[in-house]
């Protein structure tokens, strides 16, 4: 369940993200090559075992800490506070500690968070959730700025175009951050194992047994406080868990020794520019606040919601009433690879496939998904020998979701190029608006509510991007009547 990783579109531009070194550069450094090497490598490898871990104990929160709701409210707590941090934190904190200092201090809370799950109490879940929100916009700004930092100072040492060698640099550290989701699900199917099957006197048929009978309403018409006041048969073993957050808290535990030894310090900001930075972090609340005068902003309020809506869905409703309820909360890891490996396949071939036929037939394919999936999840009940529909849901909703997260970031960025950090931060916002809603009403909704409170937002976002793709075209229009003899470039959808 990565945290905002659009938040590189916002960094990944900025002219302004330059090192005070980059005019130094001369041929006679010969290990330069080497070290942007491992500099990219260091902290591709830190980010993947970091989002292994969270990812992996993310997609377990509303299936093994539902002891009063402690991990879904926890998720909910961390989307909360990221609104805060994105706006106020990341700049003067860079400004500060440099960029190689705020990743591992951003870092830390993770570990914490891990750690809480040993012992998964509120007093312990929720300073951490708290510290994980405040630390996740720091984190991810400080990445997008040290790898635009890194490909300007080569693209001018190279005299290479700084624009390409930035996107390769991006390219090669979401290769290995998408495969997160992969092998944190994996790991966590590998070790969790439900109780039944370690019960050395029971019969034979317990022993092979992974459905809990008891409980018969999996799928919409599951709700979370029917499901806890039912003794459920598929519960996992909690030597097993533990098990499973102490090889998490290792994975980000070498993550932050794998930053520490092996990436160089990097400055796009003095200390004396402190003051700069805070009012700067003012300035962009005010004008985040101002964007949402726009009209084009207005109807992507909507769309920017079901983003955070859909990504919530999938990772605690629907690995909890359709996985965990049918089977066991050992199978939400398996069934959750369908969904990574998907998600990420899909943001390669959408990313190709946009450049041939724009932008609005791909929103038109992952709605179509949607329509699709959520009505058949409203009909359709799950049962023990149906376990390849889940993975077919879940691969076809990563397919979707690559879509939704890749092209409405972009859209942001094509609809409102001259103000684009106020229209980042307003997606950040909404986005994160909605992940907070469904963690909230999660424990109390029944699944059937949320999927029409789903299929809503879908058909009220997608109806606002039609109105603005019309806007467009008709605005492309004017112009070549107003400009006759030029040529024009339309927006491309």
């Amino acid at each position: 369940m990565p945290i905002n990783p659009n938040l590189d579109l916002e960094t990944s531009d900025n002219p302004n993200v330059i090192s005070m070194d980059e005019r130094t550069m001369s041929k006679k450094q010969r290990p330069f090559d080497f070290r942007t090497l491992k500099n990219i490598l260091a902290i591709s490898f830190a980010f993947l075992l970091q989002f292994t871990a969270f990812n992996g104990m993310g997609n377990l929160q509303s299936s093994l800490n539902t002891e009063a709701n402690v991990g879904v409210n926890s998720l909910s707590i961390i989307y909360v506070f990221l609104i805060f941090s994105s706006i106020f934190l990341p700049h003067p904190l860079m400004a500060i500690l440099g960029l190689k200092w705020t990743l591992i201090i951003s870092q830390v809370p993770y570990l914490l968070f891990m750690a809480a799950n040993y012992y998964p109490k509120a007093y312990l879940m929720y300073p951490a959730a708290v510290l994980v929100g405040l630390a996740a916009a720091p984190l991810w700004t400080s990445k997008c700025s040290y790898l635009t930092n890194v490909g300007t100072v080569y693209a001018n040492e190279k005299n290479l175009d700084k624009t390409a060698v930035i996107n390769r640099f991006f390219g090669i550290f979401f290769m290995f951050f998408q495969s997160c989701q992969i092998w944190g699900n994996l790991i966590s199917y590998l070790i969790l194992t439900p109780e039944n099957r370690l019960s050395t006197n029971a019969t034979s048929k317990t022993n092979t047994s992974l459905v809990g009978t008891i409980y018969e309403k999996c799928g919409a018409d599951f709700s979370e406080q029917e499901y806890q006041s039912t003794e459920v048969a598929n519960k996992i073993d909690r030597k097993t868990v533990d098990i499973l957050c102490i090889i998490y808290v290792c994975l980000c535990i070498s993550s932050i020794f794998l930053l520490i030894f092996l990436l160089d310090q990097r400055r796009t900001a003095s200390r004396d520019k402190v003051p700069v930075m805070i009012r700067s972090s003012v300035k962009l609340l005010v004008s985040t606040l101002k964007h949402m005068r726009h009209i084009d902003q207005i109807l992507l309020i909507p769309m920017s919601i079901w983003c955070g809506l859909e990504l919530t869905y999938v990772f605690t409703i629907f690995t909890k009433a359709f996985v965990s309820c049918t089977f066991s909360a050992k199978y939400v890891g398996l069934v959750m690879i369908a969904f990574g490996i998907c998600d990420s396949v899909g943001s390669f071939v959408f990313g190709q496939l946009v450049k041939v036929v724009g932008r609005w037939p791909c929103f038109a394919i992952a709605a179509a998904i949607n329509y699709a999936l959520m009505i058949t999840m409203l009909i359709w009940h799950p049962s023990s020998n149906q376990i390849v529909v889940l993975f077919i849901i879940a691969g076809l909703w990563g397919v979707a979701d690559s879509v939704w997260q890749s092209q409405t970031s972009a859209l942001y960025g094509v609809l409102f190029n001259d103000t684009n950090e106020a229209a980042f931060s307003n997606y950040r916002l909404w986005e994160s608006a909605g992940f907070a809603f469904f963690y909230i009403i999660t424990p109390y909704a029944r699944t059937r509510i949320i999927l029409i409170i789903l299929l809503s937002f879908l058909t009220v976002g997608i109806s606002g991007y039609i109105i603005i793709e019309y806007r467009c075209r008709k605005h492309d229009e004017q112009k070549v009547k107003k400009q006759p003899s030029t040529s024009t470039q339309s927006f491309q959808f």
